[in-house]
């Protein structure tokens, strides 16, 4: 019960974009059950979100050799593979994952999104047409397609393909994106010539070199979240020996400096307080 806790509480972390504390809390769940699958594509997922591909692929395997034909496993290790650069297994295993269970439009969109990363655009047009034909209902499937068929030079097809993903779930927020992104794209297209040059440009953004995505620079509010907090710690640490040292030894503490290392302490957690909250 307790594990099945941390669980809930992890997914609730990555769900609200806090991945790095998700990963913190899942450490020590998969040192103690090195067994639990689902701590494991916890693991992963929340390393992902943290660009961290080589954490995240090692974590899927994890996954993969618990459960050898585990759909979701097989999901995460593409979706590492993916961002570690490695793309001929990233589709080798969301083909796999297809292939035990047919028409599921998550591991679809992973099979197209595999292609899509190593520039077989045509290739992963194919493969979403074809499943946002079967599976119809999913709009993440739809928004796939049409990042592939913007990506192909076909922005108003595009468009349709965001168009039904929004019909199918109002206020999508990808598919919303997409559209913004289209229609600042039919503005700078004047000809044939810009269309091939503005969607090529843009089948080129999807693609992910052989060595992987770039790491995340660590956010301002994460670093001065750090600081505040280091200096939090000197403080209280100093307030403590300054209480030690006026009880055990005949010196006079200064109130003028208690006060000023209290103000100092009080400020630090703001602002840590407030970072933290910005974060």
């Amino acid at each position: 019960m307790h594990t099945e806790l941390l669980l809930d509480q992890a997914g609730t972390l990555l769900t609200s974009g806090r991945a790095d504390q998700a990963a913190t809390l899942l450490a020590p769940v998969v040192g103690e059950e090195p067994g639990n699958v689902e701590a494991w594509l916890l693991l992963a997922r929340a390393h992902l979100e943290l660009r961290h591909p080589g954490p995240a692929l090692d974590a899927a395997r994890h996954a993969l050799h618990l459960e050898p034909h585990g759909v979701e496993a097989l999901y995460w290790v593409s979706a590492a593979y993916t961002a570690s650069g490695r793309h001929e297994m990233a589709i080798t295993a969301a083909s796999a994952g297809c292939t035990e269970d047919p028409g599921n439009p998550r591991l679809i969109e992973r099979h197209g999104r595999a292609l899509l990363a190593t520039g077989r655009v045509a290739e992963a047009e194919r493969v979403l047409s074809a499943g946002a034909e079967y599976a119809y209902y999913d709009a993440d499937l739809h928004v796939a397609h049409g990042v592939a068929l913007f990506a192909a030079g076909r922005p108003l097809s595009a468009r349709e393909a965001h168009g039904r993903a929004v019909a199918l779930e109002p206020g999508h927020e990808r598919a919303e994106g997409e559209l913004r992104r289209i229609a600042a794209a039919e503005r700078r297209i004047v000809d044939a010539e810009s269309l091939v040059r503005i969607t090529d440009e843009f089948a080129e953004s999807l693609r992910i070199p052989a060595g992987g995505i770039e790491p995340a620079a660590a956010p301002s509010t994460g670093v001065l979240a750090y600081l505040s907090t280091v200096v939090l710690a000197v403080c209280v640490t100093a307030l403590l020996v300054l209480g030690i040292l006026d009880r055990v030894t005949p010196m006079v503490v200064p109130s003028a400096l208690t006060f000023t290392i209290l103000c100092a302490a009080a400020a630090a957690a703001f602002v840590t307080l407030l970072a933290r909250r910005k974060a």
